[in-house]
């Protein structure tokens, strides 16, 4: 049986394009986590002030092999790999592997458009949940949503409200992952909102900024809904 491979990766960035670097990362991420022998990959960033290498990216996959085929798939093109201190960093991302349709009972959740999704969420017909990482959620969000990242979902399912729920993300792919997840927990009535978070701001819907009036506390996640049912 061939060992685990991992694949330790540091990232040389301006501070100025990690947020576009990171969410380019996470869709290149969802495209390895459907791939073969994927087991999970987490992004670190530094706690060293200065260093070098701001992020550091670390994936597990079952064999060499697996990895390599992977590459084909999604190439990583001019990063190097090499050895860090771990004690240097701290997660800020963590991407498991790709359910497929066919586990559990392999129901989809029904799409929502943004406007819809906004409309019963205003009027108390459903809970709108933002699976998207911390720091996803702390640069902005969608007005009226509450906060449970689709990496730790599993566990936090059972504190969300009661009822319908629409998932929600930056594009679509990560809702409909996590509504999967509800639907296999036995939640019914659960959405995905179509587009993610792009397509609620080109709707022009309200989003929640850092600092703005009413934004929700990161730590409260679900609570504030949970007193509203």
């Amino acid at each position: 049986m061939e060992n685990r491979h991992v694949v330790i990766i540091p990232i040389e960035i301006d501070e100025e394009k990690e947020a576009s670097y990171l969410a380019a990362w996470q869709d290149a991420a969802e495209v390895m986590a459907a791939q073969p022998g994927f087991i999970r990959t987490y992004m670190f960033r530094t706690i060293v002030p200065g260093s070098k290498f701001p992020l550091v990216n670390v994936a597990e996959w079952e064999s060499t092999r697996h990895w390599e085929e992977a590459m084909n798939v999604c190439p990583m093109m001019g990063q190097r790999i090499a050895v860090v201190h771990a004690s240097n960093y701290e997660a800020i991302r963590t991407v498991l592997p790709t359910q497929s349709p066919s586990s559990g009972d392999g129901r989809m959740p029904a799409e929502l458009s943004p406007v819809e999704a906004r409309r019963r969420a205003e009027n108390g017909q459903l809970t709108l949940v933002d699976v998207r990482e911390d720091d996803e959620w702390a640069a902005r969000h969608p007005a009226g949503a509450v906060h449970a990242a689709l990496s730790t979902l599993p566990a936090s399912l059972s504190d969300l409200p009661d009822g319908p729920l629409a998932f929600v993300c930056r594009t679509g792919n990560r809702s409909a992952r996590g509504g999967m997840q509800a639907i296999r927990a036995g939640r019914s009535s659960v959405y995905s909102v179509a587009g993610g978070l792009e397509a609620w701001e080109a709707a022009e819907l309200p989003v929640v900024l850092p600092g703005s009036e009413g934004a929700e506390n990161n730590g409260d996640r679900v609570a504030d809904a949970m007193h509203e049912g």
